[in-house]
């Protein structure tokens, strides 16, 4: 448990070093950028997502749980080899067919964003980023988390610097930021290939390769359907509401996304570390622990980002973006529930229910983009909030209902409707002229959440930090 808590604050600390960077960069994109233009680089973004499933055929998951049962050292080594060879080739197909069919997308959906030359960056952005799957997947069930960490600081602060000198002396705007992003990722392609060639034997087995596409692609349409539900709603705002409307709701969805640093810093440790134990007699108490100190700090995260997106974008955009600190605490419900049922969806792998945990994602991916196709003409950006809070609850009762892991849900309950009671006056009718005493006022408020989240959950503050610190 001590090691699981430094992982985690380590892997944290990978993904909190780089959103720092995202800090300083945000009021320059937002300053050099229209929201349009801040919409095309979310479209793109979402539109990769997608690549890289279709890229890496969720090959990552098979790796990670069966890299544990390789006999010896030398097995793990082909396994890397073998699945290095077969993601590489599967990655070249893709691209490919995303170029030769990519000019035609924008026809057919009708959108505002031409292919080249926006689309075809990212095309090229995720090519080169497929290289880093396995060898950062190798860091993670290697327990070797620091590597991980510095390689998210290096390349993000390198992508922030080449980024402000494209967008702010070359006037590239949204095309400086994709370039920045495919130099960068180009240059640690040809790190991670030396970093698989060193650690792996370089073979092909296609016996074994069945083996791993008979596990892995059962979770492909999963994966594809949790994509659906988490940022399909930005192609069809794009379609529906327009460019501007996708910026002021990607902006929103920006902020909510940095709870994403303690969610995916925490499920990088405990994957791996909830394949190994699961079985065990010490799992329950090991997951009952992990479940508790988990929600608590995502309720902290939640917390802050909630009370004081609107004092952020105050000090750190322009005013054009302002109105999407209105839309953070509806998204954030959405981030908080999916970041729970990382838990419970890595119980599913571990129990062999991985077409129980697709069909999951495909159910909550449908009523999204139904959803999202009937209320977005109507209602705008505010349906797709409430649709993705929606949906990622329903998902995570049918995980935990489908997991029949049995813990007592009361306190967890008990603490968030008391934090939200709390949140709501602050947030959506407390209107302070100074900027000083309503983060004084918020902050206040704050430390009260804390508090009485730390006592319901009987969560030991000095404990905690003396294992990370200690």
């Amino acid at each position: 448990m001590p090691n699981l808590v430094k992982n985690s604050t380590i892997y944290a600390l990978g993904d909190i070093l780089p959103k720092l960077f995202s800090f300083i960069t945000f009021p320059i994109l937002t300053s050099y950028l229209t929201p349009a233009e801040y919409g095309i680089l979310n479209y793109v973004n979402t539109l990769n997502v997608f690549l890289l499933v279709f890229s890496v055929l969720c090959l990552n998951t098979y790796y990670l749980v069966y890299y544990y049962r390789q006999k010896n050292e030398e097995e793990r080594q082909k396994l890397l080899g073998n699945l290095s060879v077969f993601i590489v080739g599967i990655n070249v197909f893709v691209s490919i067919l995303a170029y030769l069919l990519g000019y035609y997308f924008a026809d057919i959906f009708q959108n505002e964003i031409s292919f080249y030359p926006y689309i075809a960056l990212g095309i090229g952005i995720n090519f080169f980023n497929v290289f880093a799957t396995l060898p950062l997947a190798t860091y993670r069930v290697e327990e070797h988390p620091l590597p991980i960490t510095i390689i998210n600081v290096v390349k993000s602060g390198l992508i922030m610097l080449l980024t402000v000198i494209l967008v702010v002396k070359f006037e590239y705007k949204a095309l400086g930021v994709l370039w920045a992003t495919l130099v960068v990722t180009i240059l640690f392609a040809f790190w991670f290939i030396i970093l698989t060639v060193k650690k792996a034997k370089i073979c092909f087995d296609w016996q074994q390769i069945k083996e791993a596409l008979f596990f892995s692609l059962p979770l492909v349409p999963g994966s594809l359907a949790y994509y659906l539900v988490s940022m399909s709603d930005r192609i069809l705002i794009e379609r529906y509401a327009g460019l501007t409307e996708l910026g002021i709701y990607s902006t929103a969805s920006t902020l909510a996304l940095l709870l994403n640093i303690v969610s995916m810093g925490a499920y990088k440790a405990f994957e791996p570390y909830f394949f190994k134990i699961y079985g065990s007699d010490i799992f329950l108490t090991q997951f009952k622990k992990i479940y508790n100190a988990f929600f608590f700090v995502l309720l902290i995260g939640v917390s802050g980002l909630a009370l004081f997106s609107k004092e952020f974008l105050k000090i750190m955009s322009s005013e054009d973006f302002l109105v999407s600190y209105l839309y953070v605490p509806i998204l954030l419900i959405g981030v908080l529930a999916s970041s729970i049922n990382l838990l419970y969806g890595t119980i599913l792998t571990a129990q062999g229910k991985t077409k129980i945990n697709s069909f999951i994602s495909i159910l909550g991916g449908g009523c999204s983009v139904i959803l999202n196709f009937m209320l977005l003409p109507h209602w705008g950006i505010l349906a797709a909030c409430i649709i993705s809070a929606f949906t990622f609850i329903g998902m995570l009762l049918v995980s935990i209902l489908c997991t029949q892991v049995t813990i007592s849900h009361r306190r967890i309950s008990l603490t968030l409707f008391i934090a939200i009671s709390l949140m709501i006056y602050p947030i959506y009718f407390m209107n302070i002229e100074s900027l000083v005493l309503s983060i004084l006022l918020k902050f206040a408020i704050f430390i009260i959440i804390g508090l009485i989240a730390a006592s319901l959950l009987n969560f030991n503050l000095k404990k905690i930090y003396g294992t990370i610190f200690g």
